[in-house]
């Protein structure tokens, strides 16, 4: 947001604020112009870090993994209003060779990592629970490396240990199409649960101290990687499915199995974002009060302790959403528990 209300600033300097999903980056600001993160741009709702500090944010998750975007892509992105100049840095890859999926998930990742890397006084790399109880003290922001889809692993734990050596703590299982381990919301006919590949590499996220992200999964992998997974699970993004006629929301039983383990649903705002990514002046009534029945509806199901907030990659939402938790009625330590304390207690348990 353009304008931060001095009520929702000073509830950010406060308490530990988190978004449990900030950063995309597979989007081809990224993967195409490679853009600044370290440069603050006013022009664009989009995150970077100088924003996400005058947000208050305190911990994001940045998100990438499996995705290839060739010439043809970049002619016709070069078009859209919401592109915005990046780095005149070298191309992803040097030929027209086709890459692997691990190659492209090491790729996507070592951009990401090449501007913490380049901006160690504003951002750290969130790597063990010990690194959580710098959050609150060390005034930079906190960045927890996840990846999507589980084709760039296969099935090797070894790949899947050398990324976790890199400091990748989070994985969404599946995305859009069947995989090896398991089924995602758009695969329902198999009505198939984890397979055995699935169920072992479960147990090896566990044993890394990486989180389970249950945001793509269909109904039955859900219930299953709760129930198979020693270390509470999320779902990073997503809404109740009794409000939401959409089938990659959560239904009641889910929701219930991940509070039961101990985990924690991020709610997705459903706020409309600007055209060509510009910044927001406002946000419209209508979607910060659906956005309420939708934390309302998750707190009724699950308490208090296992709703967070999931931007979708739309943090600048953030500071009004606070103050829309304050309006609604909400304690400030019941509305500090939405906005960040329950997924940092989440990690303290998951993380090595």
């Amino acid at each position: 947001m353009r304008t931060i209300s001095e009520r929702a600033r000073k509830f950010h300097d406060e308490h530990p604020i988190c978004d449990m999903l900030g950063i995309n980056l597979n989007h081809p600001r990224f993967l195409l112009d490679d853009v600044d993160l370290g440069l603050q741009r006013d022009d664009t709702f989009r995150a970077d870090f100088p924003k996400l500090a005058r947000w208050g944010i305190r911990l994001t998750v940045a998100k990438g993994g499996v995705s290839l975007l060739n010439d043809d892509y970049r002619e016709m992105w070069s078009r859209q209003p919401e592109r915005r100049p990046g780095r005149d840095s070298e191309p992803m890859f040097l030929s027209m060779a086709l890459p692997n999926p691990t190659q492209v998930a090491l790729a996507v990742l070592d951009r990401f990592l090449l501007q913490v890397e380049g901006n160690p006084e504003r951002v750290f790399l969130l790597r063990t629970a010990e690194d959580l109880d710098r959050i609150g003290n060390d005034p930079r922001l906190a960045v927890l490396l996840a990846a999507n889809r589980s084709d760039w692993f296969g099935d090797s734990p070894g790949v899947l240990r050398q990324f976790a050596r890199m400091g990748l703590r989070m994985i969404t299982l599946g995305q859009a199409t069947r995989e090896l381990g398991w089924d995602p919301s758009n695969e329902t006919r198999s009505g198939g649960r984890l397979t055995q590949l699935g169920v072992r590499m479960i147990a090896e996220m566990n044993r890394l101290g990486i989180l389970i992200d249950l945001a793509h999964s269909n109904d039955p992998c859900a219930l299953d990687a709760i129930e198979i997974s020693v270390s509470p699970v999320v779902d990073t993004h997503s809404v109740p499915r009794a409000l939401a006629d959409d089938p990659r929301a959560i239904p009641d039983e889910v929701m219930r199995a991940l509070a039961a383990k101990g985990g924690v649903l991020g709610i997705m705002p459903p706020i409309s974002r600007p055209a060509a990514s510009a910044a927001y002046e406002s946000l419209q009534p209508a979607e910060v009060a659906t956005t309420l029945s939708y934390v309302r509806y998750a707190v009724d199901v699950m308490g208090i302790n296992a709703v967070g907030i999931g931007t979708h990659f739309n943090t600048a939402t953030m500071p009004a959403l606070t103050d829309a938790l304050l309006d609604d009625g909400f304690s400030e330590a019941d509305a500090a528990a939405i906005l960040g304390g329950n997924f940092l207690r989440v990690l303290r348990t998951v993380l090595p």
